[in-house]
């Protein structure tokens, strides 16, 4: 019996041949963010080596990384593409999750609950926060209660396709391949790409964010963390309890975790204006940097550095001790700009 063929057997096959996978839609159970959450590691780059001749010589270890750590990376994160090509998110750009086409990631829905932050979350998914920020475009700088959030299961973001967008067009913005998107998406030229479909792009940084975010990222890396390997914070800046008289008073930088004796490196290249005794910080050290920045490393055992000397980034300086108004050893770390104290933790 002769075959025939027709419109309806090649349907089947079209539907055959882009069958299989779904983009999963579910409840995370994981926890999520609040930005401000103490104990947040944060990550060192690779400092200079260069240390004073008097002091003995300890070389800084090699930096853990932020992929591996899920640490909060000090490393400068600003955008893979940036001028044009960034776009600040609106109301209006948040993700439809039910216009994504992508087979090759699941997305699961997260509301963020008291005490948690973006960076343990990104962990908890094996993700990174620009990939957080890449599947939801408008999240605020700030955590808030109870706010459903995107996670994907794999690094990359979300994009809805825009009138008059085309292949091109995405691939030179993200720096990515025709290719690549075409195949995370399965487009096809009988399944071809339309305005409101959300696109799964891979292994990219966002180019769609609150200016909040923008800004960090722009100043993020202008500081190392002062010492050769991570850190977490115990005190961060602004109003806190005082721990010797329980009233609130103004921090003004943040405490970081460290035992007796540990090396205090130099954050950033300057030249030291002040080294000694200094009230309520016990030893202290300040250093001038460009553009009117100070930084200031207190409560030290030992002081290397002298007043004059210039320094490079990684210079050994001190020792983290437990002079002047504390309650252990640590280090107190401050950042001033102008005179006028800053919260660190965005600069480094």
């Amino acid at each position: 019996m002769p075959f025939y063929s027709n419109r309806h057997f090649w349907v089947f096959v079209l539907f055959c041949a882009t069958a299989g996978g779904f983009f999963v839609l579910s409840r995370h159970s994981a926890n999520a963010p609040n930005s401000t959450s103490p104990n947040i590691l944060i990550t060192p780059v690779v400092m200079e080596t260069l240390v004073p001749t008097s002091a003995p010589t300890v070389m800084p270890s090699a930096p853990v990384s932020a992929a591996s750590s899920g640490a909060v990376s000090s490393a400068p994160l600003t955008p893979t593409v940036t001028g044009s090509a960034y776009r600040e998110a609106t109301d209006a750009d948040v993700i439809d999750l039910k216009k994504i086409r992508s087979k090759d990631a699941a997305v699961s829905v997260h509301s963020v609950e008291s005490g948690e932050n973006y960076w343990i979350l990104a962990k908890q998914a094996n993700i990174d926060l620009y990939t957080l920020i890449g599947a939801n475009p408008t999240m605020p700088f700030k955590a808030a209660l109870n706010k459903p959030l995107n996670i994907l299961s794999r690094k990359g973001v979300l994009h809805t396709v825009l009138p008059d967008e085309t292949l091109s067009k995405l691939a030179e913005e993200y720096q990515t391949s025709e290719k690549i998107i075409r195949d995370a998406n399965g487009i096809h030229w009988w399944h071809p790409m339309k305005t409101g479909d959300v696109l799964f792009i891979p292994n990219v940084r966002p180019l769609l964010m609150v200016k909040e975010w923008k800004d960090y990222f722009s100043k993020r890396g202008m500081f190392n963390v002062p010492f050769s390997k991570g850190a977490s914070w115990t005190r961060g800046f602004g109003l806190k309890v005082d721990p010797f008289t329980g009233e609130k008073r103004e921090h003004t930088g943040i405490d970081l975790r460290a035992k007796y004796g540990d090396p205090v490196y130099a954050s950033k290249k300057g030249k030291v204006i002040f080294t000694g005794v200094a009230g309520g910080y016990g030893n202290l050290i300040k250093i001038a940097h460009e553009h009117g920045y100070v930084t200031y490393y207190g409560h030290l055992s030992k002081i290397y550095a002298k007043v004059g000397q210039k320094v490079r980034q990684g210079t050994l300086i001190g020792r983290v001790g437990a002079t002047g108004r504390v309650t252990g050893p640590h280090l107190h770390f401050e950042i001033r700009l102008n005179g006028k104290p800053v919260d660190p933790l965005p600069l480094i």
